[in-house]
């Protein structure tokens, strides 16, 4: 095609699928990554209908399906055996699923994706700051010049450099919880379909999660092992000893935790992973977007980050419309970043009011507000209403705290998605 191509920053979830969808719409793509190589890094992830959706869209959903693991519920229950929460997919639509997958499945699969569709992936990349020329951007790595480009989409994640230099007022703010992480052969006697969790209050929280296999090793099924704590006990942790903490997870876990914690034998087999939560007044300015966790991360609580990232890519193949070859150079980005900012605000808006609330719920050291939740989850799970609107917060499917239609209109941000979710189920 004629005209400058579009440049994209950030090879991750976002920014493959952002440039898989473009590249497919006929546009010149440019993928500059920072790392000197791709490398997926990041405990496992759960995979939504709403992402299996886009991914369905993309071609890919037989492929990751093929190596992820099917979750039917989420079941979590307090060290004393009290059951928490019991979030089940078919009470969504039956026959549905979370997919449990190895990030470096997924990152694999949108890599390939990428290159078979034309879009050239540069690695090595530092791209440190941007200029908002007449009709193009420009973008520069330590004054030096990167090229001209028609539009610039960020997808450089929680800690963008660039997002700081679009003139839009925007908010973010590190979580003083975190997480240790780690990826292990699943015991044999642990295949159970569900992520599993248990609580003590608001400050323990022990955890796995089917994640599938991998590229490299299709006969080894992997479950992913997470613990939450705050990011200020890091270090302590690190002082008091493995067997202090496989003491804790004991009590906490009981049998159900052994056979993964007599795998971890180094502190270096638990990864920290850190959150923040990020607000932007619009995820726009001119010829530049901002997506992805870039534009709105948010805590780990309600697992969407890897699927609001795919909507995200799915809702602006869907903004950009119908255009054909002679008008690409004359397309109104600003315009077309506009219509992706409409699609997206409800759905994005009720997820990070979503995270927000849930949080201090899972992560906090407030007694008070772990009987809160527990009174509150037992609630919800006793009533079809309560039900209906928990799975459908899990599996991507509300735009507000109302269910306001059918499930079609909720989620009109993108095209097609009931066919492809029943196709995905």
């Amino acid at each position: 095609m004629n005209g400058l191509p579009i440049a994209i920053v950030g090879a991750g979830t976002a920014g493959l699928a952002t440039a898989i969808f473009l590249a497919r719409q006929g546009y010149a793509v440019r993928l500059l990554e920072r790392g000197e190589q791709l490398q997926p890094v990041g405990a496992g992830i759960l995979l939504q209908p709403s992402g299996l959706a886009v991914l369905q869209r993309l071609g890919l959903l037989a492929e990751c399906t093929a190596l992820g693991a099917p979750v039917s519920r989420l079941y979590g229950t307090s060290c004393q055996g009290r059951v928490i929460l019991d979030t089940r997919y078919h009470d969504w639509q039956p026959g549905s699923f979370g997919l449990g997958i190895h990030r470096g499945v997924l990152m694999t699969a949108l890599l390939n994706a990428a290159q078979r569709a034309g879009v050239q992936v540069e690695t090595g990349v530092n791209v440190s700051r941007f200029e908002q020329v007449s009709g193009h951007i420009r973008l520069l790595s330590q004054d030096q010049p990167l090229g001209d480009f028609a539009a610039l989409i960020l997808a450089d994640g929680t800690r963008s450099a660039l997002r700081a230099q679009m003139q839009v007022r925007q908010w973010s703010r590190p979580y003083p919880w975190g997480a240790l992480w780690s990826m292990l052969p699943t015991a044999a006697s642990a295949e159970t379909g569900e992520l599993r969790q248990w609580y003590r209050g608001c400050r323990e929280m022990f955890g796995l999660m089917p994640t599938g296999c991998t590229h490299q090793a299709r006969e080894r099924s992997l479950t992913s092992l997470f613990w939450s704590l705050p990011l200020s006990e890091h270090e302590a942790w690190r002082q008091a000893g493995l067997n202090a903490w496989k003491t804790r997870v004991r009590r906490l876990a009981g049998e159900a935790a052994e056979a993964y914690l007599q795998q971890i034998d180094d502190p270096a087999q638990l990864t920290l992973a850190a959150y923040a939560d990020v607000r932007m007044q619009r995820w726009h300015a001119g010829r530049v977007l901002a997506i992805g966790d870039c534009a709105h991360a948010m805590s780990p609580q309600l697992g969407q980050g890897a699927n609001m990232a795919l909507v995200d890519a799915a809702a602006l193949a869907d903004a950009r419309g119908n255009v054909g070859d002679e008008q690409q150079h004359a397309l109104d980005w600003n315009a077309i970043f506009t219509r992706y900012g409409d699609a997206r605000r409800d759905h994005l808006r009720y997820y990070r009011q979503a995270s927000r609330l849930l949080t201090p719920l899972f992560q906090s050291n407030s007694n008070a507000l772990a009987v809160l939740r527990d009174i509150a989850l037992t609630l919800a799970r006793h009533n079809r209403v309560g039900r209906h609107h928990a799975v459908s917060t899990l599996v991507g499917a509300r735009n507000g705290w109302l269910w306001s239609g059918t499930q079609q209109r909720e989620l009109h941000a993108w095209k097609g998605e009931r066919e492809a979710w029943e196709e995905a189920s």
